[in-house]
């Protein structure tokens, strides 16, 4: 007879995420996972594998939960410019929440560990290429709908507005406020813009 689980994968899941957010990579061991969770170390181990397999895994998590909570209409196939200035707009009224001073998980990640651990840094690099191709096609989307001048880039827009992202991210990170960083957000959005007649 197998054995019943006696935790909730998914919870310990979040659980760790949440500590690997806060604390970082380096400054988190498996005492502490372990003393957030509740799971013993058998079963963290059993359930997840090593500490790197836990970090994939909880930024997986993370990813997913920042899509439901922030991507789900600009990953729509008919989303446009409309899509795009709505997620900016999320990202603001989000940057009010408590836990947001401790950034964006995966950019945090990408600065502390994706330089020395390559399988980290092709999981980084995985998001941020997915995370360009949809800003790309929502702008192509928009060009399309009349809605974006067709001469952008939509492919270096994309680009451009991932790196924004994990800019301000960074920047929050730091101690900034998303709040104060309004003006560099209107700054980049302005590519998408119509060029103003001056006649």
């Amino acid at each position: 007879m197998s054995r019943v689980r006696e935790f909730d994968p998914e919870q310990a899941l979040a659980d760790a995420m949440h500590v690997f957010w806060r604390c970082g990579y380096a400054d988190t061991s498996m005492e502490d996972i372990v003393s957030e969770t509740g799971v013993s170390r058998y079963g963290l181990y059993g359930t997840f594998g090593n500490k790197k397999d836990l970090l994939v895994a909880a930024m997986r998590h993370y990813e997913k939960s920042m899509t439901e909570l922030l991507w789900s209409d600009l990953r729509k196939p008919d989303a446009g410019r409309a899509e795009i200035i709505e997620y900016w707009r999320s990202i603001r009224k989000h940057a009010e929440d408590e836990g947001f001073c401790n950034g964006c998980l995966i950019v945090n990640i990408a600065v502390e560990v994706a330089p020395h651990e390559p399988e980290i840094a092709a999981e980084v690099q995985r998001i941020d290429n997915e995370h360009a191709a949809v800003f790309a096609a929502a702008i192509r989307n928009g060009q399309k709908a009349g809605d974006i001048p067709p001469d952008v880039d939509a492919d270096g827009a994309g680009w451009m507005l991932v790196s924004l992202s994990r800019g301000l991210a960074l920047m929050v990170r730091a101690g900034a406020k998303l709040a104060d960083l309004g003006s560099a957000i209107e700054a980049g959005l302005r590519i998408l813009d119509f060029p103003k007649s001056t006649g």
